[in-house]
């Protein structure tokens, strides 16, 4: 039996309490037999979410199985020898509610937190990886990415004018630097519950009457989905961003964020790692997100990322080995040369793949293909958006 050069993904399809149950319908004609909210596709072979392509026979293979019978032909050679595996993830997210206040380790403390959940079964890590992530938005997409300038976290905090964090922001106001950051969090995250609930009456008072002018959107969305929750401080903590569809921004490992909502792009590092400190009814470990954080702030103008135009396609650079991100916008016939493993995703519109040996293959937006490094070069011809996806 001949290999293919394309192979059309059934993807897995997560639900979890802040997805959607309209976005993926309208955007992608996916339908919703359950009533359960639809939250993320997952594209790739991450044991957690593994996608499963049709082989020439008719038959199904889990992508990660068809990946290990040949990692040199589907991989190619170069992603085969520096990483064993398919290096990344690709993703489609829908959040109706916000995600939890979060932070992806880096690689060495994710290796070093996956040997002792392996020994203790923590439930805190899944895998040994890091996970950086690009996030590329289809609606308009709310979100928090990092840490303020420490000035501007300060000046939040006092027009707040919470007496339960009067002492904790008089410390951060007298060491302001990573340290004193890390410590102020520290504090506001273990408030006793009678503190807690006191500040957070406070900020919605505050955010009531116009004093956090910028962040009221924000404010009141987190208010509305998680009352009481501690994490409704982070955007007095965080860059506020809301991305315009066709924009991007990219997330280091130890970045504090939270998605608030809308539909976007996500991909990353192969991993399915997440440390929680708020926003959220799953389990918090705060001692380890605290050690995976980097408590340096971010300037604003960095959070956003600019495209380069490379022939017919727009490449976001990613400071990353683990995946390259492009997008084709051109109504027309281009060809595509592989250098290595590729998923393509169309974001909008239709595609049709051609390949010189006559297989063809057609996809619909939501729709997504792996094409094996072998493949080598192909003629992709759309109307709409379509996302590659590469090492």
């Amino acid at each position: 039996m001949n290999p293919r050069v394309f192979y059309p993904l059934h993807n897995t399809i997560k639900h979890y309490p802040w997805g959607s149950k309209q976005a993926f319908s309208t955007l992608f004609a996916i339908s919703d037999t359950d009533g359960q909210p639809q939250a993320e596709i997952w594209m790739g072979a991450h044991p957690s979410g593994c996608s499963v392509v049709e082989q020439p026979n008719g038959t199904q293979l889990p992508l990660s199985e068809l990946i290990n019978q040949e990692p040199e032909t589907t991989l190619g050679l170069r992603v085969s020898q520096q990483f064993g595996e398919l290096p990344f993830l690709l993703k489609v997210l829908a959040a109706q509610s916000a995600l939890s206040l979060q932070v992806h380790p880096e690689k060495t403390y994710a290796e070093q937190g996956f040997l002792r959940e392996q020994q203790m079964a923590s439930g805190d890590y899944h895998d040994g990886n890091h996970k950086p992530e690009l996030v590329y938005a289809l609606t308009p997409f709310m979100a928090m990415n990092g840490f303020r300038p420490y000035d501007d976290i300060i000046h939040h905090f006092e027009l707040l004018d919470a007496p339960e964090i009067k002492h904790a922001l008089a410390d951060f106001k007298a060491q302001r630097d990573e340290s004193g950051l890390q410590h102020f969090f520290i504090a506001l995250m273990q408030l006793e519950t009678a503190q807690r609930s006191a500040a957070l009456a406070r900020l919605e008072e505050k955010n009531n009457t116009g004093v956090f002018p910028q962040i009221t959107p924000y404010l009141k969305k987190l208010i509305q989905d998680y009352p009481g929750d501690i994490g409704l401080l982070s955007p007095l903590l965080l860059h506020c961003i809301t991305l315009d569809p066709g924009e991007a921004m990219f997330l280091w490992p130890g970045t504090l964020h939270a998605y608030i909502q809308g539909v976007a792009v996500e991909v990353m590092a192969n991993s399915d790692n997440v440390l929680r400190a708020g926003l959220t009814a799953k389990k918090i470990n705060l001692p380890e997100l605290v050690r995976c954080t980097h408590f340096h702030s971010r300037p604003e103008n960095t959070l956003t990322m600019k495209p380069v135009q490379e022939g017919h396609f727009l490449s976001y650079p990613v400071p990353v080995e683990d995946f390259r991100f492009t997008l084709s916008k051109t109504n027309d016939s281009v060809p595509v040369m592989l250098e290595s493993v590729q998923i393509i995703l169309v974001m909008s519109g239709h595609a049709m793949l051609s390949h010189a040996n006559g297989e063809t293959l057609n996809l619909v937006a939501g729709q997504s293909a792996f094409i094996p490094a072998s493949t080598g070069e192909y003629v992709l011809s759309h109307q709409g958006e379509v996302c590659l996806v590469s090492a």
